[in-house]
């Protein structure tokens, strides 16, 4: 087993891993990644990013139901007496009980169990549960829950990862030899503990980057959920690169699209 190192260094508010021939730097304030080689500096496009181009309809329902649930709450309180129906959103996001709160609370949680990650990278222990809030609290109880049955041995733990032939860049949460396989463990919360589809694409895209980074072609590649109640499921993924490069090929097709309408419209507004 590779002992864990934090995978990076930072600088002038990037962080960057270096491999042979290519360093992926990472800016947080940004959301951005780029990938440097050949004395060149090219702007990749996140793993995370291209996905969003995805129909994801239960999303749709999720963000729904978070305005909803919001709207009776303050309606509840008399919050909502003498606002404008067309205006009871704005006063949802206002109070902090909207979509964007929800959101912002999946990252916190991400935070949380990424740190359990990272312990469990350098010290091959779990956390004291009580060290967390109580809104992480069943999330981070399956992570370790996951951890303990699964006794991961890490060889990378957080580790930027990017392909310059396909110019695409991530974050992969673990490569690990469990139960003597070594595989890539792409992490996920969410308050079911469920494997969506799209995170089995998201598994094969850091396969994909992390050969093309020099690391060996691993055995397979995982995806681990969990939940709000403690629980967790492990899914081997199922998406082939392949897969990936077909929704990566629509981001771009997408986005074109989108620069050409934006120009036609600045030029029809001129």
């Amino acid at each position: 087993m590779t002992v864990f190192e934090r995978p990076y260094t930072e600088r002038d508010g990037s962080e960057f891993q270096a491999y042979g021939s290519v360093t992926v730097e990472y800016r947080d304030a940004s959301h951005r990644y780029w990938l440097h080689t050949g004395g060149e500096r090219v702007s990749a496009i996140s793993v995370t990013s291209a996905l969003k181009v995805l129909d994801k309809p239960a999303l749709l329902a999720w963000a729904e139901a978070c305005g909803a649930e919001g709207a009776a709450r303050l309606a509840a309180q008399g919050e909502l007496v003498n606002v404008d129906p067309s205006q009871a959103i704005s006063v949802v996001r206002i109070n902090g009980l909207g979509m964007e709160a929800r959101r912002d609370a999946g990252a916190d949680r991400g935070t949380a169990v990424h740190a359990v990650l990272e312990l469990w990278g350098r010290e091959q222990t779990v956390p004291d549960l009580g060290d967390f809030p109580g809104e992480v609290r069943g999330y981070v109880q399956g992570l370790c829950a996951w951890l303990l049955k699964a006794r991961p041995k890490p060889s990378a733990v957080e580790r930027f990862v990017g392909s310059v032939t396909h110019t695409y860049a991530g974050r992969l949460d673990m490569r690990a030899e469990i139960d003597g396989r070594d595989l890539i463990v792409d992490l996920k919360t969410n308050p079911k503990g469920r494997v969506f589809d799209e995170a089995h694409l998201q598994a094969a895209a850091y396969r994909l980057a992390d050969v093309e980074c020099g690391s060996p072609e691993p055995d397979g590649a995982i995806i681990v959920a969990v939940g709000e109640d403690g629980s967790f499921e492990q899914v081997e993924c199922e998406a082939q690169a392949g897969d990936w490069l077909n929704v990566l090929a629509t981001h771009r097709s997408m986005s074109r699209l989108r620069s050409a309408r934006t120009a036609r419209e600045r030029r029809a507004a001129a």
